[in-house]
């Protein structure tokens, strides 16, 4: 699997696609890489979000972080950190090709922003928000 032929290859993975200067190809090695990270940032706060906010999230935690501010938990520097590498994570799918239904890789830029507006893009852009960012700089107690 790891050194296929190019019997076994698709076609768009044997031509040298067009590419603008900073267009990444969806099976580069970098990609890859990029794709495993995100998944595990996605599980990381899939399991880390309801943790916090059942055990430890109480008032004495909260009062402590107003006074301190928002950079006093080490949590909190790293949530910041995961939700800037999905911020970094909607910018490479902006400039990552595609294969067309005819199975072509697709690497023009605007192309490949109207193919990813109408497909991922919201549910990216909604992962992306830093809610309790957003909550601890509004002041709110709720």
């Amino acid at each position: 699997v790891l050194s296929l032929g190019a019997d076994v290859l698709p076609e768009y993975k044997l031509q040298a696609p067009r590419m603008d200067k900073f267009t990444i190809l969806h099976y580069s090695p970098f990609k890859a890489v990029w794709d495993w990270l995100i998944l595990l940032l996605v599980i990381y706060t899939a399991i880390l979000t309801p943790y916090s906010a059942a055990f430890l999230l109480n008032d004495s935690e909260e009062q402590k972080r107003r006074q301190c501010g928002y950079s006093c938990s080490p949590l909190n520097v790293v949530d910041l950190m995961v939700d800037i590498m999905f911020i970094i994570d909607i910018l490479i799918n902006f400039r990552t090709t595609y294969v067309n239904l005819n199975e072509e890789v697709v690497s023009h830029p605007g192309k490949i922003a109207i193919h990813y507006f109408k497909g991922w893009f919201l549910i990216d852009m909604v992962a992306a928000i830093p809610f309790d960012l957003l909550i601890f700089g509004s002041g709110s107690d709720d």
